[in-house]
């Protein structure tokens, strides 16, 4: 008898791991879908220009608008899921991501086009954290990793989106050569229809875990909506702020933004269900510091993402298809460096794996700085090679540091808020490249992208060094 319950307890035990391999599978894909519309439109702003006849400053917004609504949607999704059961925000994100996609095709104008991708950024925020809540709940179903998300989970997700960040601008490069800038929006559709297809097919529905309550005023008290309009004020502010300097800074909107901030912060600190959880930000050093090192090592990675292809195009004469193609060694080194990371992390402690990760950023933004106009392409394919290796050791670590620090009912939470952290710095790039090329690029537009990524890079790396904060 206790043979055949040991026999049962076992097959169980296989059929869940094998949910939660399915899941992890589900999961990679719909996290693909963020950075690959983030990174794809990179090698389209300038037909996008040329199409809509505006200029490349203004082509800015569509990355912009992209990850400011990221910024506070994440949060929202992430609480959402938590609340109200991921399986559903899960499946919602998924639809209205197809059909904005779609409807971007369609736009009759930029700023159409603007408000779709905004629209298309917001329903693409609920796949993360929702995703990651299922896969947490798979996890502790399963009893594997002592009900945590495994590393080897973590690894194959960030080994998705490492690969998907770096080959956005390669796709995109050839969906706007042989096909059309249109093609980057349409893309999604088939790729939502695969991932439904599976999640319906491999995933037992869940019970909801929705409340009963559903009251537009229960709504407006767990989502927070004065946290929402204060946080996304201040981001707007800033963001303004950082696209005045082109033409001359706005020093008051600076002002502005900061204490709209100060007032979030105030107002965050005696709220019960918050937005920003700054409570648990302040108490807990090492997680607050997940999320600004994360910041620091997306704002790297987009300058590098968002500047090299308008470089390339601009001052050197290579096509969209030819600029993607020069990404692919940020690419490939990225996908080695996640394999290396997930032993060393499991291993070893994420921290190896961060510390490794910043100093192969260290090196490879010092080398950028030698990158001239006459500079040979085997050279600058060997900078992006060695920039692709803190993509994979560097984002494995800060992501399971992220699960091992935070509270497993707050997973999704959790999740958006990285995630967030992940939009601010895409941001700071967004506004640097557009500042940095707003005029006419010259020879020096990558020397000071360079100069300042390496100051970044030498900032995280130091930090990474003290075991109080990493």
């Amino acid at each position: 008898m206790n043979d055949q319950l040991a026999a049962f307890h076992s097959n169980n035990r296989l059929k869940m791991d094998s949910t939660v391999r399915k899941m992890t599978g589900i999961v990679a894909m719909a996290a693909l879908l963020n950075p690959l519309n983030s990174s794809m439109i990179s090698v389209a702003l300038l037909k996008i220009a040329f199409y809509y006849h505006i200029s490349i400053a203004q082509t800015s917004w569509l990355i912009l608008g992209y990850f400011l609504m990221t910024a506070i949607g994440q949060p929202v999704m992430g609480k959402l899921a938590d609340l109200y059961g991921p399986r559903r925000i899960f499946s919602a994100g998924l639809i209205f991501v197809a059909l904005f996609s779609l409807f971007s095709v369609w736009a009759p104008s930029f700023g159409w086009l603007v408000a779709l991708r905004i629209l298309q950024a917001f329903s693409n925020t609920a796949l993360f954290p929702a995703g990651m809540a299922l896969l947490q709940a798979s996890a502790a179903a399963a009893g594997t990793n002592n009900g945590k998300i495994p590393v080897s989970a973590t690894g194959m997700i960030s080994f998705t989106n490492n690969i998907t960040a770096a080959l956005g601008p390669v796709i995109g490069g050839f969906l706007v050569y042989f096909i059309d800038w249109r093609s980057i929006f349409w893309i999604n559709v088939p790729i939502v229809m695969l991932i439904m297809a599976l999640f319906r097919l491999w995933i037992p529905r869940e019970q909801s875990s929705a409340v009963t309550d559903r009251s537009v005023a229960v709504w407006r008290i767990q989502l927070d909506i004065p946290g929402i309009l204060l946080f996304s004020s201040s981001l707007f502010g800033f963001i303004y702020f950082l696209q005045s300097m082109k033409s001359g800074p706005l020093w008051w909107m600076l002002i502005a933004a900061a204490t709209l901030f100060g007032v979030l912060v105030g107002y965050e600190l005696r709220r019960e269900n918050p937005f920003i959880n700054v409570r648990l930000l302040k108490s807990d050093l090492k997680l607050l510091m997940v999320y600004v090192q994360y910041a620091g090592t997306s704002f790297v990675y987009y300058c590098i993402l968002y500047g090299l292809p308008l470089w390339l195009q601009l001052l050197r004469g290579y096509s969209e298809k030819e600029s993607g193609l020069i990404l692919l060694p940020l690419l490939v080194s990225g996908i080695v460096a996640t394999q290396v990371a997930v032993p060393i992390v499991s291993r070893y402690t994420y921290r190896k794996s961060i510390v490794v990760g910043y100093m192969f950023l260290v090196l490879g933004t010092v080398l950028l700085l030698f990158v001239k106009l006459d500079t040979g392409l085997i050279w600058l394919l060997a900078v992006l090679a060695i920039l692709g290796i803190p993509n994979g050791l560097a984002n494995v670590g800060w992501q399971t540091a992220l699960f091992t620090l935070a509270k497993p009912g707050e997973t999704g939470a959790a999740s958006g808020l990285f995630l967030t952290f992940r939009s601010l710095g895409s941001i700071l790039a967004t506004s640097l490249i557009g500042a940095v090329f707003s005029g006419k690029a010259t020879t020096g537009s990558l020397d000071e992208v360079a100069a300042v990524i390496f100051a970044a890079s030498l900032v995280m790396a130091a930090m990474s060094f003290s075991r109080k904060l990493v």
